[in-house]
């Protein structure tokens, strides 16, 4: 998220040893980092629905990669090569492993899983690419995945597995640059070996650039399970504010527009492979000047039709004080589109109602079923002073595709989770001396039994006290998955 331009050095650790807490009676938590990092932050989290191998990516002075095989109930570490980078990371599983026999760096029967991160070499603030093909026992590293002259922020990543072979997987990063501030999409169809050029997604659509140009946050990536269309997401402010308030990524305007962007699947090979965003762009949400929906980020999802070729509807999630007490109240905002993202419904309230809700993350499973995760504080103005309480929260739906969806909402942290403010706008918060100890994001998945697999930072009450990663598998919903009940929180070695 909006790095400091200072470049740290990667310390990773091999081993974690992880602790598990109960939650109630549906579901449990456990920590990933390893207790002496105290500065880990900004996890991401995927599963393996084959097998049910859970993943989990964090950053701390560098990347950090850990494998659950139970479920999520311990973790291993499985430090990704040596490296350095700056964090960033995303995670994502993809197909079968492309061998025959197990060799020092393939496991017939396993999936490969991809990596990315904001490199400090060869050429600091690119993008980083590994995949490993053995549990995370090895990894191959594309030290130049995703280029731009123009430095990369915030690189996303997402996946369309191949069923035959990894080496045929679709890998896709999405970033924007540090100096206009495009949005930038770069592909490969070879899984992840090479990538073709990024390509300028703005600088296809005459309106997304026009509202968009020179102020955008990069809010993610993702795939069609079924069709392996591509979907990019963004927010900005408009032009009236970008001209006179300033091209300088600051956020100092309200970013009050959602925008996501459709292609079909990456075309040609090696370094020829690109996607097509032309005049195929269009806006989820505009809130007006007086709103603010950078509280980052917005995310999206797809879900899966179950039908080969059949494409699913498209979600986005996103905070805004559309509902302002003293323009203070944020709230989680949730919209859907059934047209490939060409048409989005009006936005629905998701979750608590008053306070200050941040942090909004989703994961879409069967038609209509879409998990969330999110930061949640009774306080209308969380500050350092007021040690305000923070508990992550989780919600979902089952028929997100209504235009009344209703959400079932519960505790996903068995406790508070931070105390005090968060800060929401990346590097510049050492400017305004805000409260970034969090950092900028947190994730979810859905696990091969339909459940929440989660994963944020968790700082207790102490303020400003050290940071760690906690994983959690939530049953308190149903399953986001039609029919596939029963494999709930368990891996490949069982609960």
């Amino acid at each position: 998220m909006r790095k400091r331009w200072s470049i740290f050095v990667v310390a990773l650790s091999s081993i974690a040893l992880s602790t598990q807490s109960a939650f109630a009676a549906t579901g449990f938590t456990t920590q990933v980092s390893p207790s002496s990092q105290g500065n880990a932050t900004e996890p991401s989290v995927a599963v393996d629905r084959s097998d049910g191998t859970v993943w989990v990516a964090w950053q701390a002075s560098g990347r950090h990669v850990a494998r659950s095989d139970d479920g999520g109930r311990t973790f291993v570490q499985t430090p990704v090569g040596d490296l350095p980078d700056v964090g960033d990371v995303a995670i994502r599983v993809g197909g079968p492993a492309p061998c025959t026999i197990a060799t020092s760096t393939c496991i017939p029967g396993t999936h490969r899983v991809y990596v990315t991160s904001l490199e400090e070499l060869p050429l600091a603030l690119q993008t980083h690419l590994a995949f490993s093909d053995d549990r995370g026992a090895h990894w191959t590293v594309n030290q130049l995945a995703a280029f731009n002259p123009s430095f990369i922020d915030r690189p996303w990543l997402a996946v369309y597995p191949s069923k035959s072979s990894a080496n045929q997987d679709q890998v896709y990063i999405a970033y924007h640059d540090f100096t206009a501030s495009q949005i930038n999409v770069a592909a490969s169809n070879d899984g992840g070996q090479t990538f073709g050029p990024s390509v300028d997604v703005l600088a296809e659509n005459a309106l997304a650039q026009s509202q968009s140009f020179c102020n955008t946050i990069p809010s993610g990536i993702e795939v069609d399970p079924e069709t392996g269309e591509v979907y990019v997401q963004w927010i900005t402010a408009d032009p009236v504010a970008n001209t006179t308030q300033g091209c300088n990524i600051t956020q100092i305007e309200n970013f009050h527009q959602v925008w996501v962007a459709h292609s079909a699947p990456a075309m040609g090979v090696g370094p020829l492979t690109v996607t097509n965003w032309t005049n195929d762009a269009h806006l989820v949400f505009d809130g007006g000047a007086g709103t603010n929906t950078d509280r980052i980020f917005a995310t999206l999802a797809v879900d899966d039709s179950g039908k080969p070729g059949v494409h699913g509807n498209v979600y986005s999630v996103f905070p805004d004080n559309l509902t302002p007490l003293g323009g203070l109240q944020v709230d989680i905002w949730f919209s859907h589109s059934i047209d490939k993202a060409g048409t989005w419904s009006a936005p629905v309230m998701v979750g608590d109602k008053g306070g200050t809700n941040y942090f909004p993350w989703i994961a879409a499973g069967s038609t209509g079923r879409v998990d969330f995760i999110y930061l949640h504080t009774p306080d209308l103005n969380p500050s350092d002073p007021a040690l305000s309480p923070w508990y992550t929260r989780f919600a979902q739906t089952v028929d997100g595709t209504d235009s009344t969806p209703k959400f079932a909402v519960t505790s996903a942290s068995s406790g508070i989770m931070h105390v005090g403010g968060i800060c929401t706008d990346g590097i510049f918060c050492s400017v305004t001396r805000g409260n970034r100890d969090l950092a900028d994001s947190i994730s979810i998945a859905i696990d091969r039994g339909g459940s929440a697999a989660l994963a944020w930072t968790n700082q207790g009450t102490v303020l400003h006290g050290p940071t760690d990663i906690i994983y959690g598998c939530l049953t308190a919903q149903q399953s986001a998955m039609v029919g596939d009940q029963g494999r709930s929180c368990k891996g490949p070695a069982g609960p």
